[in-house]
């Protein structure tokens, strides 16, 4: 590793934790920094052992790229962008959940109170709305100051740090933290919701007396939710372990494989079904879907596959890209 290397290295992992909008202008202004200090320094060129101490007395990036962040606030720039994308994404489950049960209710009710309907929804949706992104809002703000890394003293830190340990600038094991904590965070809540509240699924009363009942999926589904619990439950457990770890490596890998060969089993267990829900409309839709995610799923299989066997990166994109070309 020579000097430029291991330079473009420091300045790409500082531009990991910075946000998206500011990265590339810092990291160009840190690089332009670090070559005009070492050229005065040293009056040739340095060498990878000069540099790495030049970087050892710098900083690490972790310390670096705290200073270029914004003034600290509630969530800060790093994960703001995550957060706001899972509070949509929450608020929206819960619109499309209350419309669903909206009409539901009208249709059941032949139109008898129709507007109190209206306004109870439109009421539970908004302390819906607002409980969960509460929840949300703290689950990140914890995130913010709960370090993922393993616990250990700044000093500490900066003894251990060695500029040659820099993951390379292309370095397929590592981790993107905004989209693990997303998987973890929508995996936790299905899983929870899943098995708490199946209920939902299954049957519900509707009318003044309960005397209308509302069956969305069937039995046959319902007998395949544990399997499907196990195979979100592996998912979150594994990109647990990575975020915690800081980095994919080959055990991870290889687990990786077998969740994803698991969860296209259970896949294609529910797409085997005669009846998914009492809906042809509804079962016909969740069909299609899950036969889209079984051919991805079974492309990036066979990627994951291939860069466990060989060390080369495969992914649905270039695959269709090459058969394009």
């Amino acid at each position: 590793m020579n000097f430029n290397e291991m330079i473009d290295r420091y300045v790409n992992e500082v531009g990991e934790y910075l946000p998206r909008k500011m990265r590339a202008d810092i990291e160009m202004e840190l690089r332009s920094l670090l070559l005009d200090a070492l050229e005065e320094r040293a009056d040739e060129e340095p060498s990878a052992k000069e540099t790495a101490a030049f970087l050892q007395e710098f900083g690490s990036p972790e310390t670096i790229a705290a200073q270029y962040r914004p003034a600290e606030a509630l969530i800060g720039p790093t994960l703001f962008p995550t957060y706001k994308v899972v509070v949509t994404i929450t608020v929206s489950i819960i619109g499309v959940l209350h419309l669903l049960l909206l009409g539901v209710t009208l249709w059941s009710g032949n139109g008898a109170a129709w507007l109190d309907m209206v306004l109870n929804s439109v009421f539970s949706f908004g302390r819906s709305a607002i409980l969960n992104a509460g929840i949300v809002t703290i689950i990140f703000a914890l995130l913010e100051r709960i370090p993922v890394e393993p616990l250990a003293l700044p000093e500490k830190n900066r003894e251990v740090w060695d500029p040659f340990t820099l993951p390379p600038v292309k370095d397929p094991n590592r981790i993107k933290r905004a989209e693990l904590i997303v998987g973890i965070f929508f995996g936790l809540l299905f899983l929870v919701w899943l098995n708490v509240f199946s209920g939902w699924l299954s049957g519900a009363n509707f009318g003044e007396e309960g005397t209308g009942v509302w069956v969305l999926v069937t039995p046959e589904f319902m007998r395949l939710v544990p399997l499907f619990s196990a195979s979100l439950l592996l998912d979150v457990g594994l990109k647990t372990a990575v975020l915690i770890q800081g980095r994919w490596n080959r055990i991870t890998r290889t687990v990786e494989l077998g969740t994803t060969l698991f969860g296209l089993f259970v896949a294609y267990r529910i797409f085997s079904l005669e009846q998914i829900s009492t809906v042809p409309f509804f079962t016909t839709m969740v069909k299609i879907g899950l036969a889209v995610a079984l051919v991805i799923g079974s492309i990036e299989m066979i990627g994951k596959l291939i860069r466990l066997l060989f060390g080369r990166p495969f992914t649905p994109r270039t695959f269709i890209k090459s058969k394009l070309a």
